[in-house]
């Protein structure tokens, strides 16, 4: 059974979540956000909302990344080692097996990070270092109860699709996005790229649950009221898997870097350093932001005092070690907004007031892969 706009109000005061009198007192406003799956958001203003999250096929495709996602919430709510995950998710009012829906809090005027950056103006060291404490803090635990995870045998231990793109069969490329033929291209040109993702899928490890879709449109900055300190929740773990912490970890490092590349005015009359000059967001501020953020996550791995990576990997691609042609894919998106601007992000789905960019074109890709 799908839960639609008309039948709401009915499936919500059914299962207790809320009275049909608010409802008929006007505290009730119904909006479709839907994606890959089919999502309502009920928005109340004398109580807390809700985010409904179901899948739109009753296929496998579809149900098994829900199911994999709920299964998250049932471990964070039941089992007290896995508190410091609990402190990460939104909280989960009902998970109905039978429709393969979520109920999930709609958290008060939360804006994803994508967002928040975008209305800010610049990197703050408070916001990375937050990313960092909430990320190595759950790290830190979810390596503690690895154990635990294997003997449930909930979860694929995939590698990531994108690990593997260089050895993609021909057959396929008619069905990748131009994104990734283009990605696809280069490092069939660079063969010091291909030989890095091998050495990457070599030393993947399965010691933690990781989330596998982090960004920061799935990473949620919000209040629970005007006097609380700003807090952060991670939303959709359908990506979920027992693999290597180091790839959420390294995703922060990616959503810091494109957002800053989507901020730089890039066209064939500008050089990298000029349209690095001229972005409103400082590299400066990115290297601190990065460093900080590694400092507060723990860095997986990280070697004692050594907090430099991101930082002589910023300096490298601003001093043009990559140059224009490492960016390729970049200039064609970003140069068609203007100097300055960062294109709005479109909806996604997640229990905000506020719409993330959207998924990858070949998410169907990156889960058959894992």
């Amino acid at each position: 059974m799908q839960v639609r706009p008309d039948s709401v109000v009915h499936y919500l005061a059914e299962r207790r979540l809320l009275t049909f009198e608010s409802a008929v007192a006007g505290d009730f406003m119904v909006v479709e956000q839907s994606s890959r799956n089919y999502n309502l958001k009920i928005l109340r203003r004398r109580s807390p909302g809700f985010f409904i999250k179901q899948v739109r096929s009753r296929s496998s495709a579809y149900t098994k990344t829900l199911e994999r996602e709920a299964k998250c919430y049932e471990l964070a709510r039941r089992n007290p080692r896995f508190s410091a995950m609990a402190a990460l998710l939104p909280q989960c009012h009902l998970w109905d097996a039978a429709s393969t829906l979520l109920v999930l809090e709609m958290l008060p005027d939360a804006v994803n990070l994508w967002e928040h950056h975008r209305q800010l103006g610049r990197f703050a060291l408070e916001i990375a270092e937050l990313q960092g404490e909430k990320l190595g803090t759950y790290h830190r635990q979810a390596e503690l109860f690895f154990p635990a995870l294997e003997e449930l045998r909930l979860f694929d231990k995939g590698l990531p699709w994108i690990l593997s793109i260089h050895a993609s069969h021909p057959h396929y490329l008619s069905q990748m996005s131009q994104g990734n033929a283009q990605l696809l291209q280069i490092l069939r040109e660079n063969p010091g790229l291909t030989r890095a993702l091998d050495a990457i899928k070599r030393s993947w490890t399965h010691r933690a649950l990781i989330h596998g879709d982090i960004k920061w449109e799935n990473l949620l900055f919000y209040r629970e009221n005007e006097t609380a300190p700003l807090d952060l929740r991670v939303i959709d773990w359908e990506m979920s898997d027992i693999g290597d912490e180091c790839w959420d970890t390294g995703a922060i490092f990616q959503a810091y870097l494109s957002f800053w590349i989507f901020s730089l005015p890039l066209s064939p009359s500008l050089s990298m350093e000029q349209a690095a000059a001229a972005s409103p967001f400082s590299g400066e501020d990115l290297q601190a932001s990065l460093a900080a953020f590694w400092t507060r996550c723990g860095g997986p791995r990280l070697q004692q005092g050594d907090v430099a990576p991101p930082a002589r990997a910023l300096h490298g691609l601003r001093r043009g070690a990559h140059g224009a042609d490492g960016l390729r894919g970049y200039p064609a998106v970003a140069s068609n907004h203007s100097p300055g601007s960062l294109p709005a992000p479109d909806e996604h789905e997640h229990p905000a007031r506020s719409g993330g960019r959207g998924e990858p074109d070949d998410r169907s890709m990156r889960r058959a892969g894992r």
